[in-house]
């Protein structure tokens, strides 16, 4: 097994503990809204900005890479009935995308 395969297979079983009860979806200008999203929302995460900065975002969310490939600025979350407008994509390490998100 690579090492690709082991952060996925990981990655799979952490959203199986952490994930949101329901599932989500997501949409941006360029499609169609992805349906059937295994979301994690997490609140008040810090995190490194720019030039080494302490950042701390009220609401992220994270999904896997294999369900969501791709998050971009203009894009809506929606999740339990409340939809989350990306701020800004935080994190795409292959396996996991996160975004910072608000309230829409």
């Amino acid at each position: 097994m690579t090492r690709q395969q082991l952060k996925a297979r990981a990655a799979r079983d952490i959203f199986r503990r952490h994930r949101e009860e329901s599932l989500g979806s997501y949409q941006d200008a360029s499609g169609d809204p992805l349906e059937g999203l295994e979301l994690v929302l997490a609140r008040d995460v810090e995190r490194v900005g720019e030039d080494g900065v302490l950042l701390v975002d009220q609401v992220q969310i994270s999904a896997l890479v294999e369900q969501l490939p791709k998050v971009r600025r203009d894009g809506r979350f929606t999740l339990d009935g409340k939809s989350w407008l990306v701020t800004v994509p935080v994190r795409n390490d292959g396996v996991i995308v996160t975004a910072a998100v608000r309230p829409a």
